[in-house]
């Protein structure tokens, strides 16, 4: 500080118009540069946007800019032109959850792969015959494809000194271990690779340089910007904050700490060449503080206040020596613009055609940068690619004029996975789920996933797909269960009958945006039935099968157990065709709708149901009523009140509706009733002539195990409560 009071004292003296110098006017000193320095330290450093909100109330104009990790994410922002009010909008808004990981929120996931999504607990990669870990946690994969989005108004503009304020940021070679300064290329990939965060975030690959976090070596790139040419230099440190063994330490700060330790020195150091030099209090906060964003930019704020008066002064000399209006940062925002040419870079198996099935974009046809985002997470969602990022290239032409090429970076997903569940409820028992999954076996673009459930009731799924997104695809099943089929009559359990069924299918498929598949095909099965349990049929009967069927399935819920929106509709009819040649129709019907009340409370109406001419010979393609557990098997469906598979008939229809209440975090209390009707002919399912109802009260947990799910139910149709318990994802 001392240093700076005296260069305004003599900036007030020197600059005095009139002054001669040997007889002669003496000619204008140059107005010193004023450089802005922000260190990293991962959610610390929204304590950055507070800083700059105060700059901006001084009318204090900043010509250099520079940081590390957050301090380079957060200056990068500003020197495009987003000032601190945008900035602090961008932290609150900020889902940081889902961009600091690579996770796909359920509906975003394309419809073939939310199955799988809610079904298991872990995954792990197989590569080479072995479980390989990845050098990251995270790839990156969110966070690049939202810098991309954030930064499209300039991608015109490769050479940073360019920008409205001349920007750099500092990230480490970790194959030299020298630093590397980035003053010109693409920013997003910039940005990225000075907050690599190493074992959390994936290095970078950058020009032929494996990149890792600036902090390594240098957090708080003072002396780089004051190579920029910035003569009066502001430092704002949010990183390394000293703590001893009697602290309450995480992994996360043993982490931080360990990053910062190894450039303190040069930190220390580079403090020294500050004339004015801001430390907020952050205690209580560490690098992963990512829900406390409102705080940390109020405590940035707080320690700037303390300077408002020195940037004041120092904003008045400077504009005395030589004025320049004040400019708050601003931008135009990239509305739109012509796409001239897609080129992809890593395309080896994977198909051409379900790639740009997936992108559905269009050359020679304006987009925009939110719709580019929403297409490369479109593909990213297929599961075929570790990685899908993206780069805007401008482009000129005599014709066309100005266009843009977009540059599509793909990293397919090598070898498998294998992926493992646990399940108990009340209708289905105990069981553990396994699969594996490989993609591109035989066929580029196509995907291998072996299924099997372990336990009182088995299941085994073997399907081969190729996926072309809208255009049609095939899909290749052979499958195979086991299970009791429960025999009731006026509410009596009268039997049980072990049911098993093995076959196969193929069918063609089309998938329509992420959401919305439709397909028909045939199958041939063999199902056999055995009395178990009482003689409810006169012994063992098995018979042959040969089906033709269509389906539409529509399913853009973000939570499969617990939905807070969304819609979940499934049509599938059936042409039976038994080695006798009688003929039979099936058709099952479902709608589910969830509709948020404010913030905690979600109204969840359905309504399902199907009709079948199976006769009596044709057991499993009737209707099943009763139980909670949702697993589509045939005619089995879920009834509140009612024990597992307790009503039944050839005709059935079930309208209920659900009020989900969030009480707290992944916390929920659902209040569940429906009434439903069963019946032999069809004319008397309109009417309800022979109704029921039901209600329950459940008590969920989105664990991470799975749902947890403890529900009281009764119905008109029965004296006593029953109780149903769900542990982890079903099958």
């Amino acid at each position: 500080m001392k240093r700076l009071f005296h260069l305004i004292c003599f900036l007030v003296i020197t600059i005095s118009p009139g002054q001669w110098v040997g007889g002669q006017e003496a000619p204008p000193a140059r107005r010193p540069k004023v450089g802005l320095v922000l260190s990293g330290g991962g959610a610390k450093g929204f304590a950055h946007v507070g800083v700059l909100k105060v700059i901006e109330e001084a009318g204090l104009q900043i010509d250099f800019i520079g940081g590390t990790s957050m301090g380079g994410l957060v200056s990068g922002l500003y020197a495009i032109g987003y000032n601190a009010d945008s900035l602090a909008g961008l932290v609150l808004e900020q889902d940081w959850d889902r961009l600091l990981s690579d996770d796909i929120p359920r509906r975003e996931l394309s419809i073939e792969e939310k199955p799988d999504f809610d079904r298991f607990i872990v995954s792990f990669p197989l590569r080479e015959r072995k479980v390989k870990l990845p050098v990251g946690v995270v790839s990156g994969q969110n966070i690049e494809n939202k810098f991309a989005e954030l930064c499209s108004h300039i991608y015109k503009i490769q050479d940073f000194n360019e920008f409205p304020i001349p920007f750099l940021c500092v990230s480490v070679d970790v194959g030299t271990g020298n630093e590397v300064i980035h003053r010109s290329g693409y920013l997003p990939s910039a940005m990225r690779a000075t907050m690599a965060i190493p074992s959390v975030f994936a290095p970078v690959n950058l020009d032929g340089q494996l990149l890792i976090d600036g902090g390594v070596l240098n957090n708080f790139p003072v002396d780089h910007v004051q190579e920029m040419g910035a003569d009066i230099l502001i430092g704002v440190n949010v990183g390394y904050q000293p703590f001893t063994a009697e602290d309450d330490v995480s992994f996360l700060k043993v982490m931080e700490q360990t990053v910062f330790l190894t450039s303190q020195k040069r930190s220390e150091e580079n403090i020294e060449l500050c004339d004015i030099y801001i430390k907020p209090d952050i205690s209580g906060y560490s690098s992963a503080s990512f829900n406390g964003g409102d705080s940390l930019i109020a405590r940035g704020e707080r320690a700037a206040r303390k300077y408002f008066d020195t940037f004041k002064t120092l904003a008045d000399s400077l504009n005395s020596l030589e004025y320049v209006p004040y400019k708050k940062p601003s931008f135009e925002p990239l509305d739109s613009f012509l796409l001239s040419e897609i080129y992809i870079e890593g395309i080896e198996k994977v198909s051409g055609r379900l790639l740009t099935g997936k992108l559905n974009l269009n050359v020679l046809e304006k987009v925009s940068p939110q719709q580019v985002t929403e297409a490369i997470d479109n593909v990213f969602s297929s599961l075929f690619f570790e990685k899908v990022t993206y780069e805007l290239e401008p482009m000129y032409d005599e014709f066309l004029g100005t266009s843009v090429k977009l540059k599509i970076k793909v990293v397919e997903r090598k070898g498998g996975q294998l992926k493992v569940g646990l399940n108990y409820n009340t209708s289905y028992k105990a069981s553990i789920t396994l699969n594996t999954t490989f993609r591109n076996v035989l066929l580029n673009g196509s995907k291998l996933s072996l299924n099997l459930a372990l336990g009182e009731n088995q299941y085994f799924l073997a399907r081969y797909e190729k996926n072309n997104g809208w255009r049609p695809g095939f899909v290749i099943d052979l499958m195979g269960q086991n299970f009791d089929l429960n025999i009731y009559s006026q509410g009596i359990n009268k039997g049980v009958v072990d049911y098993s069924d093995i076959g196969a299918r193929i069918y063609t498929q089309s998938i329509i945006g992420k959401s919305y598949s439709f397909g028909f095909g045939g199958e041939v099965e063999r199902i056999t039935l055995r009395p178990d349990v009482g003689d409810v049929i006169p012994g063992r009967q098995a018979g042959n099968y040969y089906n033709l069927f269509g389906y539409i399935n529509l399913d853009t819920y973000d939570n499969r157990f617990f939905p807070t929106g969304g819609t979940n509709f499934n049509l599938l009819y059936k042409f039976i065709n038994d080695q006798y040649l009688d003929y039979n129709h099936f058709l099952r019907i479902s709608f589910e709708q969830a509709a948020r009340l404010g913030r905690r409370f979600t109204l969840i109406p359905r309504i399902y149901g199907g009709a079948t001419t199976a006769d009596s010979s044709l057991l499993v393609y009737q209707f099943y009523l009763g139980g909670l557990n949702k697993t589509p098997r045939k005619g089995i469906m879920p009834f509140v009140g009612l024990d597992f598979m307790e009503q039944s008939g050839r005709n059935a229809i079930v309208l209920g509706l659900d009020l989900q209440y969030n009480f707290w975090k992944s916390n929920y209390l659902v209040l569940k009733t429906n009434v439903g009707n069963t019946s032999w002919h069809l004319e008397d399912m309109l009417f309800f002539q022979s109704a029921f109802a039901g209600f329950g009260l459940t008590l969920g947990n989105m664990s991470l195990i799975g749902p947890i799910e403890l529900t009281i139910m009764r119905s008109n149709l029965r004296n006593d409560f029953l109780l149903y318990i769900n542990i982890g994802y079903y099958f």
